[in-house]
């Protein structure tokens, strides 16, 4: 299936007497109805990839972008072993390169680069691996975005806001799962985002949207937590959640509690963000 997308690329991205990509995109869909009736399961396929290539233009990178707090990236000063070992703990392919802070980033490193150093590791200059970064804004449509990054030796751009600093990260990976995603569905949720355990409570991931987990529990988490009617608040994860009804960021085993009754004990946290919360019902006898 995405070998069917990489051979779609040069025609979708070629120039066309300065064609808009989005138009050139419908008129592929568009221009032989009869022929898309008579498509066979192959040309279906291509055609999906392409209709979900055309959903792109309602995305941006912030809608896609892995958050600040979720990148992993090495300072310009970090040995070769300890390289190694970042790469072996995170099934990445490259890294951006810092000096001081996220916010001054030097470069992209691929692993492989790292290839021709472990038998002579005294030679190593992580400087000499450096390749160049893109930046991009938020706002960017995510199939501007995909030329952006197919036209770039690295597949990888970083997110910065209006003054300059690092919001999120985004790899062509990222943008090809928007793509098949929906044609591989069968392949979602190898890891859940909430589990239920045998004493009736759940564990869940604190990036779990807060609208997924109300239809799971049948029950109203934000609306108790505003003082107007049109007020809403600015919260969409578990872990936003949590971090409103503690004031601040919470701790590690705090437990708490929900104006419904729930109580939502940190499983998981580290001083910049919530990674999983035990999320406890009220006994029915406590609702009546």
């Amino acid at each position: 299936m995405i070998s069917k997308f990489r051979n779609c690329l040069p025609r979708l991205f070629k120039k066309k007497q300065d064609v808009p990509l989005i138009d050139r995109l419908e008129n592929l869909i568009e221009s032989d109805p009869e022929t898309n009736r008579n498509a066979t399961t192959d040309d279906a396929s291509e055609l999906a990839l392409v209709s979900n290539v055309l959903g792109l233009k309602d995305l941006t990178a912030k809608d896609i972008m892995v958050p600040r707090a979720d990148i992993v990236a090495a300072k310009v000063d970090t040995t070769l072993d300890e390289f190694v070992k970042i790469f072996s703990q995170n099934s990445f392919s490259q890294i951006p390169i810092y000096k001081n802070t996220l916010d001054d980033v030097v470069g992209i490193v691929k692993v492989r680069d790292f290839l021709p150093y472990t038998n002579n590791p005294e030679s190593f200059d992580i400087r000499s691996l450096l390749r160049d970064v893109i930046y991009v804004v938020p706002s960017i449509q995510l199939l501007e975005l995909l030329v952006e990054i197919r036209g770039s030796a690295n597949h990888m751009v970083l997110v910065v806001d209006e003054f300059g600093g690092v919001d999120g990260l985004v790899t062509l990976q990222d943008v090809v799962s928007e793509i098949v995603g929906e044609i591989q569905q069968s392949h979602h949720n190898i890891f859940p985002q909430i589990i239920a355990k045998q004493d009736g409570s759940f564990l869940a991931d604190a990036k779990m949207l807060v609208s997924e987990c109300e239809n799971l529990l049948h029950m109203e988490l934000l609306k108790p937590l505003v003082q107007k009617e049109d007020e809403e608040p600015d919260v969409e994860t578990l872990g936003g959640l949590a971090m409103l009804l503690a004031g601040r960021m919470p701790t590690r085993g705090e437990t708490l509690v929900h104006p419904s009754g729930i109580e939502l004990e940190i499983a998981e946290a580290d001083p910049r963000r919530v990674k999983r919360i035990i999320i406890r019902k009220p006994a029915p006898e406590a609702l009546s």
